[in-house]
């Protein structure tokens, strides 16, 4: 277990293991010399960056955007706006003495599948844990959720002809990974200040990692996808697209715009920020798509020229348009399409522009046009608005335009997690009567009169369950004394008890930082003893795999679970056949989040299998 007491090797994500005691002269030893290999590579890498020459001046243009910084913070520039968008990257020191380096995605993965298949047993056994999940699904027959042991409805093929089947039952399926053999997504997370940790040394073998990150996602899919929201839907959208195309097709992604703060993509610190992006076709025949839009949108604050989509909250309906415009021509690459700067006076020494133009032969290949999108997901986008400002007639007609916009007849809508511009009680209170709001638009939604065009169904993602119940666990393991809720209630464990979120990590010290993160939310592991749960005296700490910055999320290692809890719910509208009625729908919504949106583990033999596909119908 000497690896375990590597800084950047501990993470509540990772492993669970006890603080160092009192050790034995060998331990202590051992202890010692892997403090020192530690510090050598750390070393090693800081001459590298400074001393040496930087790797990223050797890299190709666009190699950069897939460079990942441990430990650092930077997000996108935006002073007018408490979001943490405003941050720049930075090194900082740790308590071994070291700093914060730049490593190449061709490090080892995040989280090593052999940690995974080594622990899966291990975690059979400890019932602690599992005792106090939502356990809705677990013991009890499944009603939408299903199992195709044979793969009948699982299409492997990315052609666009997939999408003109009439006879077509099963319009989304998805199969589940040891990660061993699908990788964690990260072929296209650009912003490597959102990224996660990266393990420089192996972990002990006695480490316990929990149970629902242990298996990666991919889907099947002939449905147009379509992810309207700020940073927080790209990290997702972006995860979202490696579970949908497969590594034969990367030729697919391309990039519509983008940008970088500063000059040089081979020099910036922050990454690549996207405005609209697509995946077309997916794996199945569809498309996924992303659109940067800083808050909800409403006819008011529709721009009728350019907007700026690094700073900018209004949106432009042509953007959306472009979108379902959008034609390619399918041609299978496993090469990643060039990131190039665009010419555009709009370029300055604060903002550069890029795009990835596709690169195949448009005579020799099938032609795909996008038309309209089936399903827009949407997060309110929290940060940049205030509170008050997520109103509920405004959420409404956010949903209203996906149809007017892009033609989306499904709307799913996730529901808010907390965030380090939640400071207060009564911010908190706010976030919680946000979501019941959310959660009371879907339920009472009308779908359009027969023959009319309009906004059929709308479905919750409860991702605030899913990541509220991640960051009480990960309290009890860092070392509060708290009584974990009954998360199986429908309401009320959110508020109950819960001030030890709005804990703030102090360790980091940055002007850019505007809002210290929550305790549980960053940190894995304490370093000082004792570790002190007062804001002002809160003690350094290691890093988790959950968030980076208090605002983004892991999509490394919450993304799979994410990506399939979005094609379960999608399978719930457009499986076999439309829902008898809305009652039926969300009792397959529910049955989705109880079973991907919570702690709850998915059976072994799901991951196991070799064509195990499972897919969400309400139709009976």
């Amino acid at each position: 277990d000497t690896a375990s007491l590597h800084p950047v090797s501990l993470s509540m994500m990772a492993l669970q293991i006890e603080p160092p005691r009192a050790r034995s002269r060998p331990l202590m030893l051992r202890y010692v010399a892997v403090v020192a290999i530690s510090a050598l590579a750390v070393s090693f890498e800081l001459w590298l960056l400074w001393g040496g020459k930087s790797r990223d001046q050797e890299a190709p243009l666009g190699d950069s955007v897939l460079a990942h910084r441990v430990g650092s913070w930077a997000t996108e520039n935006n002073e007018e706006s408490r979001h943490t968008e405003s941050l720049e990257g930075y090194a900082t020191s740790n308590a071994s003495g070291g700093y914060d380096v730049e490593k190449k995605f061709s490090s080892p993965p995040l989280i090593r599948g052999d940690e995974i298949a080594g622990n899966r047993t291990q975690m059979n056994n400890e019932n602690e844990f599992e005792s106090t999940i939502n356990a809705t699904v677990q013991g009890k027959t499944r009603k939408y959720i299903h199992i195709d042991t044979v793969g009948s409805s699982w299409i492997a093929s990315h052609s666009p002809r997939n999408h003109s089947n009439p006879n077509r039952d099963v319009r989304i399926s998805f199969r589940l990974h040891d990660p061993r053999d699908v990788p964690y997504p990260q072929n296209f997370l650009s912003v490597r200040d959102y990224m996660c940790m990266v393990s420089l040394l192996p972990s002990p073998s006695g480490g316990t990692l929990l149970d629902f990150t242990d298996f990666t996602t991919t889907i099947s899919t002939d449905l147009n996808i379509l992810f309207i929201g700020d940073s927080l839907s790209q990290q997702f959208a972006q995860g979202f697209y490696d579970s949908v195309l497969g590594e034969e097709n990367l030729g697919s992604h391309v990039i519509v715009r983008s940008f970088i703060n500063g000059k040089d993509i081979r020099t910036t610190n922050s990454g690549l920020h996207i405005c609209s992006s697509l995946v077309a076709p997916t794996r199945g025949g569809g498309v996924s798509a992303y659109w940067r839009v800083l808050e909800l949108m409403s006819k008011e604050t529709e721009a009728g020229a350019y907007v700026n989509c690094k700073k900018e909250k209004g949106w432009l309906g042509q953007d959306g348009k472009k979108l379902s415009k959008y034609r390619s021509f399918y041609y299978p690459s496993n090469g990643k399409n060039a990131l190039v700067k665009m010419n555009t006076s709009k370029n300055n020494p604060a903002t550069t522009w890029y795009h990835s133009p596709p690169k195949y032969n448009e005579s020799e290949q099938q032609e795909y046009r996008v038309k309209r999108y089936d399903c827009c997901v949407l997060r309110p986008q929290h940060g940049w608005m205030e509170i008050h400002e997520i109103t509920r007639a405004r959420i409404v007609e956010q949903i209203e335009l996906c149809n007017t916009v892009v033609g989306a007849q499904t709307v799913i809508i996730s529901t808010l997690p907390l965030n380090n511009n939640i400071l207060t009680p009564a911010d908190w209170d706010g976030i919680i009567a946000i979501n019941g709001v959310i959660r009371e638009i879907a339920q009472s939604w009308k779908p359009p009169s027969p023959g009319d065009d309009g906004v059929k169904w709308v479905l919750i993602q409860e991702f605030s369950n899913f990541t509220n119940q991640i960051l009480w666990r990960n309290a009890q393991h860092i070392g509060y004394n708290i009584t974990m809720p009954d998360f199986a209630k429908n309401d009320g464990w959110e508020k109950e008890g819960s001030e030890f979120l709005l804990h703030r990590y102090r360790g980091i010290k940055h002007r850019l930082l505007q809002h210290p993160p929550s305790i549980p939310m960053v940190c894995g592991y304490h370093i000082d003893q004792p570790f002190s749960t007062k804001n002002e005296t809160a003690g350094m700490c290691f890093f988790n795999k959950i968030s980076r910055d208090g605002m983004h999320w892991c999509v490394e290692t919450l993304g799979p679970r994410y990506s399939a809890n979005i094609a379960c719910l999608l399978g719930c509208v457009y499986n076999e056949k439309e829902p008898e009625n809305v009652e039926e729908l969300h009792m397959c919504e529910r049955e989705c989040n109880d079973q991907f949106m919570s702690l709850t583990p998915v059976d072994e033999s799901w991951i196991l299998g070799t064509n195990t596909t499972i897919l969400s119908k309400s139709a009976s």
